[in-house]
């Protein structure tokens, strides 16, 4: 079997993280390579054990995401899905079950499995507190699967050739370097590739600057060999059940290309060996914002 190697890439979620920290942003890609290996030394098993951590706002938008993309797939596969109310109800059997393995600390032995940030640094967190986590989960299903979006697919008005991709882990390369996507869900319409990003917490910047829906575009242009005229993207905020659309041009292309550029030269300045990308922890310097601290999952295994 071919061994796993530690390739450099981007995308626009790695460059959140190095923008936010350098020295967190080395312990996910670096400090916890290898660290699902049975022999792996113990601060790397442990890097790779909080890498899974994720906060109750970052959970709500993973079992979103699941479940629109559970029910999305099944419609593509002729599957009739459940309605809203089965629906709910499953999803808060299956939350309640994942609470009660992360503060078990099952997570610790099988670390895919549910780890909550809370739970892991002993967050004091009320029950009416994790109980609005469930009824925005709530909400954000029923804005979904009240929209026209899901009445048109769930009718089977979409044909199934104009289907794209759902929740595909993709990629592209800019550069020689290779890009990572994951477009919620993408289809074509008439001559245009129609792109949809579903987010539960705050909306990008929705001007010239949503790097995230710029590099969908350009993901698609290289895919399906379209101009970005041919190209929609639109982030559908759950919460507030609002669509945005952001126009995309050749300007928006280039300024988005320049930008990655930028971030990639940025990341590899750090590494001992560019070629090899090896990194030192050392090199990665830590935020100096507290605020940044408090809330990483790496904290407590961060040098001095």
């Amino acid at each position: 079997m071919t061994d796993f190697t530690n390739d450099f890439s981007w995308s626009k979620s790695r460059d959140n993280l190095f923008k936010e920290c350098a020295r967190k942003y080395y312990f996910r890609y670096y400090g916890s390579w290898g660290g699902w290996e049975f022999n792996a030394p113990e601060r790397v098993r442990q890097i790779y054990i909080l890498k899974q951590l994720k906060s109750r706002y970052i959970w709500i938008g993973q079992v979103v995401h699941s479940c629109i993309e559970r029910s999305i797939k099944n419609i593509y596969k002729g599957i009739r899905p459940l309605n809203i109310e089965e629906i709910i109800k499953i999803t808060e059997r299956m939350m309640r079950a994942d609470f009660a393995s992360s503060k078990s600390g099952r997570y610790l032995k099988i670390p895919k499995t549910c780890a909550l940030f809370e739970h892991e640094y002993n967050i004091d967190v009320g029950e009416d507190e994790w109980e609005k986590v469930y009824a925005y989960v709530e909400k954000c299903l029923r804005n979904f699967y009240g929209s026209e979006l899901y009445q048109e697919l769930y009718s089977c008005s979409l044909p199934k050739e104009n289907w794209l991709e759902i929740e595909e882990f993709s990629s592209f390369w800019l550069d020689y370097v290779k890009v990572y996507v994951s477009l919620d869900f993408a289809y074509k319409h008439e001559q245009d590739i129609v792109i949809y990003d579903w987010k539960t917490g705050r909306s990008e910047k929705l001007e010239k600057d949503n790097i995230q829906l710029a590099c969908y575009a350009l993901y698609a242009m290289e895919k399906w060999k379209v101009p970005t005229t041919n190209i929609k993207t639109a982030e559908y905020n759950l919460g507030r059940n609002e669509i945005h659309k952001f126009p995309v041009d050749s300007a928006v292309i280039e300024g988005v290309k320049e930008y990655m550029r930028g971030s990639i030269r940025d990341m590899k300045e750090l590494l001992r060996d560019k070629v090899l990308n090896e990194a030192v922890e050392e090199d990665f310097v830590k935020t100096i914002d507290e605020n940044r601290c408090s809330k990483c999952n790496f904290k407590k295994v961060c040098l001095d």
